[in-house]
């Protein structure tokens, strides 16, 4: 098979046209109507300039010892050591400029000379013109080297139109692409084996497996809408894988059951041959998760800047949350991820003052928490966790690190709750170096230099998490020590209202009257009980020749009587303003007097604010009423 590379060309920031050149080829620039990529400007020629791809050697290192005198010829370059380069030569008249950047000066070439053309490079077509025609600028990008069903223009073949290079992993190599089919209407993630084409077919195979267990992952167990742990909210921290495009391993079996068979400590990868196993070149289709690593933006991409603002702590407690949320959530699938650290978390939608959210990108190295999992020695199991001076995996805890092979140990959560503290103590401190030193000393079982280490985590939590893994406490443990606690609070209750007094009903009146209309009724149905009862008196005591007017008084009692009604009303007013009892006359505790003044003698009446009565043989013109403590009960 022959190797290859796919570039694109494109003219002021829009894509032209895909190729996919292999070595030998020639793609061709010109303004001829049967060039690759057609220039139809004045001073272009027919054939203007060519595009190849050359094997060629490495160059030597430069730190390399000379060879000692009668010592062997070295031997040549193996062909997995050969290196593929894309190079430019001028065919044309008028020129060809070069340039590595876009505004500075360009370089002649001359016909028939030739030059690399790099990851990218931009033509000035052509370089000698005359100033009133304006010249065409191509930006030529070398995108990647076999990738798998890229489209090509010239033959109008292939799915994926590649557009750049996102990442680089242990396990492969992830493009920016999208479909020109059509069938996956946004841009895409495909991520593609890194295994060497040249490597034996056993590590091929394995490498494979790996890609093909990831995505199943997702596919079988996180995304997975009916699964019934399936949770949309918890689902949205990982990235979706959507296509799986690295074979067919055991087209019989599930995937549980395919794992038992390739997941074996005694499975031998070199003795499988099943020739629809994997596709010449495997790879699988994620969702595009746009925005930056959480290492680039902390600032240690290699040189690159961080985020600008940087993180406060309001935004990395928010993040950490998000953190102990997907790692819950993979427990709950009985799945150890291995791999939880800042390279492998996505930070997205953060501008603007706006928060952003974290997504998980990489299950390559995430295995099911098995008992037989333990100490399996599989390839596909296993994971070499030697460090060196230059190389420390400061995520794996110290069970994973000995001499006896421990992939993991219980519980579930253990190893990643240590990534997480070891995370934590990263985002909290902001150096690499510094962050590994405190998590060893925590670990070994310091107390510390403060009392909030991480995040406000206090330190005795952090030394649980970086402990003994019997001791590490769950997730949701966690998510309850990165809450802030809880402000006392005096709260008072306002006191029940009393209830309102329910007054009786009052029969319904007679007639349609009013309520007003029925209480004067009754206090005129009182006053004359009480005049009638004391005129009876008068005539049974022989009261006469005392003053009290008994015969012919019939004109007395009706003016007796009206103000009584008078009197009742007032005292009925009175009561239903809720003012108490109304004192008439001179106040409470006396007495006042009204007689008749139709006649020479009146009946005399008194008053002492609660009843109106009329006493026997008190006559007109005697001394003053008896005083209010020698009133008759009522």
């Amino acid at each position: 098979e022959k190797r290859s590379k796919v570039l694109t060309i494109s003219r002021e920031g829009q894509t032209l046209k895909q190729f996919v050149l292999a070595v030998g080829e020639v793609l061709v620039i010109g303004r001829a109507p049967d060039s690759d990529l057609v220039a139809e400007l004045r001073g272009v020629s027919a054939r203007h300039a060519e595009l190849t791809l050359v094997e060629q050697a490495p160059a030597p290192a430069p730190a390399a010892a000379a060879a000692a005198p009668g010592a062997p010829a070295a031997a040549p370059a193996a062909p997995e050591e050969l290196q593929l380069d894309v190079r430019i030569r001028d065919v044309s008249t008028n020129g060809t400029g070069m340039s590595s950047t876009i505004g500075q000066t360009w370089s002649p070439l001359r016909k028939g000379e030739i030059r690399s053309v790099g990851a990218c490079s931009h033509l000035l077509l052509p370089f000698n013109r005359k100033a009133k025609d304006p010249p065409v600028v191509l930006t030529v990008r070398v995108i990647g080297e076999c990738l798998p069903d890229a489209h090509d223009d010239r033959r109008r073949e292939g799915r994926w139109r590649y557009h750049a290079k996102l990442g680089e992993g242990a396990l492969g190599i992830v493009y920016r692409a999208s479909d020109v089919t059509g069938h996956l209407r946004e841009e895409v993630a495909v991520k593609v084996s890194k295994i060497h084409r040249l490597a034996k077919q056993g590590a091929r195979l394995r490498h494979a497996y790996i890609l093909h267990r990831e995505a199943q992952w997702s596919l079988q167990r996180l995304h997975h809408s009916k699964s019934s742990r399936f949770c949309p909210q918890r689902a949205s921290l990982f990235a979706r894988y959507l296509e799986d495009h690295t074979g067919r391993w055991a087209p019989d079996l599930d995937f549980e059951e395919e794992r038992t068979v390739f997941e074996a400590a005694d499975f031998v990868w070199e003795r499988f041959r099943n020739a629809a196993a994997t596709s010449k070149c495997p790879y699988v289709v994620m969702e595009l998760v746009p925005g930056r690593t959480l290492h680039q933006c902390m600032g240690w991409g290699g040189g690159e800047a961080g985020l600008d603002p940087p993180l406060n702590p309001d935004e990395k407690v928010s993040m950490a949350k998000e953190m102990v949320k997907a790692l819950d959530y993979l427990a709950t699938f009985g799945l150890i991820h291995r791999d939880f650290r800042t390279t492998n978390i996505m930070l997205v939608g953060r501008s603007n003052g706006v928060p952003g959210r974290i997504q998980v990108i990489d299950l390559g190295h995430t295995i099911a928490a098995e008992q037989e999992q333990v100490k399996n020695r599989s390839a596909v199991v296993r994971c070499s966790w030697k460090e060196t001076k230059v190389k420390h995996f400061d995520w794996a805890p110290a069970e994973v690190k000995g001499k006896e092979v421990v992939n993991f140990a219980f519980p579930i959560h253990a190893f990643d709750v240590y990534s997480l503290a070891v995370l934590f103590l990263q985002l909290e401190l902001g150096i690499l170096t510094q962050a590994r030193l405190a998590s060893i000393r925590l670990a070994g079982g310091d107390s510390g230099q403060s009392t909030d280490i991480a995040l406000g985590i206090r330190a005795d939590f952090l030394r649980r998490m970086l402990g003994s893994a019997v001791n590490r406490p769950r997730p949701l443990e966690v998510l309850q020590a990165l809450e802030p606690p809880p402000k006392l609070r005096v709260v008072q209750q306002p006191l029940k209202p009393r209830a309102p007094e329910q007054k009786p009903k009052l029969p319904p009146a007679k007639n349609g009257s009013s309520t007003r209309d029925r209480g004067f009724e009754r206090s005129r149905d009182r006053s004359r009980s009480r005049d009638h009862h004391d005129n009876g008196r008068s005539r049974q005591n022989g009261d006469r020749g005392n003053g009290v007017k008994v015969s012919g008084g019939g004109r007395a009692r009706s003016r007796s009587q009206g103000r009584h009604r008078g009197r009742a009303r007032k005292r009925k007013r009175s009561r239903s303003r809720g003012r108490g009892r109304r004192q008439h006359g001179r106040g409470r505790g006396s007495s006042s007097s009204s007689f008749d003044s139709s006649s020479d003698k009146g009946s005399l009446i008194v008053d002492d604010g609660y009843h109106v009565w009329s006493p026997n043989a008190v006559s007109f013109g005697s001394e003053s009423p008896p005083s209010p403590s020698t009133d008759p009960p009522s």
